[in-house]
């Protein structure tokens, strides 16, 4: 008995499909990871600007221009981000031991009046938008803040 050997079908097309579905959804988690990690960057370099300004503040409280020379320092601590991101804030304020700002109590209060031990806080705030599609992030743009505060050790 002879035995033909058969071919197989030609499926072409299907690999092409196969392929194209398995790459979206590779290049979906692909840049949703990227723009994670680019959440948590930005994140970590505002929470360390933060807790740098307040170091800077605490140890430098009785400066006369204490509160722009901190916004400075902060600045350039921020790595471009807040040019590349809207919303960019920053605010150096006496403050209770909970973060609060006291300035609401005592009009007259600013950073520079803070007595020893006194909290002296800085907060971060900025709007970061995904470089992504809003496919992976419904949401066009997250507010993100942060916040630091330290006991005053000038004055």
């Amino acid at each position: 008995m002879l035995l033909t050997k058969r071919s197989a079908a030609k499926r072409g097309g299907a690999t092409v499909v196969e392929f194209a579905a398995v790459c979206t959804i590779f290049c979906m988690i692909l840049f949703g990871i990227l723009e994670y990690t680019l959440f948590l960057y930005t994140y970590d370099v505002m929470q360390n600007a933060a807790r740098e300004g307040t170091r800077f503040a605490v140890v430098n409280s009785e400066d006369a221009n204490l509160v722009a020379d901190t916004e400075a320092y902060v600045k350039t601590l921020m790595m471009g981000l807040d040019q590349t991101n809207t919303g960019y804030s920053c605010n150096v304020y006496l403050s209770d031991v909970n973060g609060n700002n006291i300035n609401s109590t005592k009009p007259v209060a600013n950073a520079t009046t803070a007595a020893f031990g006194q909290p002296i806080c800085v907060q971060i705030s900025l709007t970061y938008k995904p470089l992504t599609p809003a496919l992976f992030f419904p949401a066009n743009s997250f507010n993100m803040q942060t916040m630091c505060y330290m006991s005053s050790e000038g004055n």
